[in-house]
């Protein structure tokens, strides 16, 4: 009967270790900020299919682990307003939560487009306000034009992209010298394609329902690269560990 007991007890006890691990690894809350320009003030360039980007990936978080999400498209995606709505959405997070930046438009060296085009937003501005945020797990989704740039480090100017001690991990749709391609249907582009079939668990390698920061590079690099006859390589980027949990899959 003492053999028993002490057996249950040691099953009780690995039961609340592991669910205390996990609650450990798991935010309480996920913020996530999604910005789409498909269109601008001036209608240069314009690229409607990308609405399904952002639509597809705050869709994904509206259902997943209590999530505030807060959407930006085209007219209402001003640099000012955005600035904004990312200081008062990350400002609202604890240690125990995580903030999201998820971006599709256009990009520039260093930096992303707006409603007005004369307007950039730099990834250095982003960075800076999600790295005063107190969340746990910081996450930049951008899918643009030459994103590859975010992660080159530059000093004393205004476009310095990424400190390489910050604690935001960057998740870029191409390398600086690359074109980020989208298709022509209602599939948006190639990178958040993937990336929400990664997110959705086509990445769980190892079928232990966790996508880790690793998982999701491997499967959404190659599958980028297959889709764009390799024009396109997707850039992680960041001081975080392989096994990072990105999501937990339902």
């Amino acid at each position: 009967m003492r053999e028993i007991d002490s057996y249950k007890k040691k099953v009780m006890l690995t039961l609340m270790l592991s669910i205390f691990m996990f609650v450990g690894a798991f935010a309480q809350k996920t913020y996530i900020v999604c910005v789409c320009v498909a269109d601008n003030r001036d209608h240069v360039e314009t690229r409607p299919t990308l609405i399904y980007d952002i639509r597809g990936i705050a869709d994904f978080y509206h259902g997943y682990n209590n999530s505030e999400v807060f959407m930006l498209l085209d007219a209402n995606a001003t640099r000012s307003h955005i600035l904004r709505i990312l200081k008062q959405q990350f400002a609202k997070s604890t240690s125990a939560d995580e903030i999201i930046f998820a971006y599709s438009g256009h990009g520039f060296d260093g930096g992303v487009s707006t409603y007005n085009n004369h307007e950039v937003l730099y990834c250095s501005e982003v960075q800076q306000i999600m790295s005063s945020a107190k969340a746990r797990r910081k996450i930049m989704y951008v899918n643009s034009c030459h994103s590859g740039s975010f992660s080159v480090e530059q000093i004393n100017d205004r476009r310095s992209r990424y400190n390489k001690n910050s604690n935001v991990l960057l998740f870029l749709s191409s390398r600086s010298n690359e074109y980020s391609w989208s298709w022509m249907e209602s599939r948006g582009s190639y990178f958040y394609y993937h990336l929400l079939d990664a997110l959705r668990g086509n990445a769980d390698d190892n079928s232990d329902k966790k996508i880790t920061a690793r998982e999701l590079f491997n499967y959404v690099a190659s599958h980028v690269a297959s889709t764009s006859g390799n024009q396109q390589h997707p850039v992680m980027w960041g001081k975080f560990p392989d096994d990072m949990v990105i999501v937990y899959v339902k």
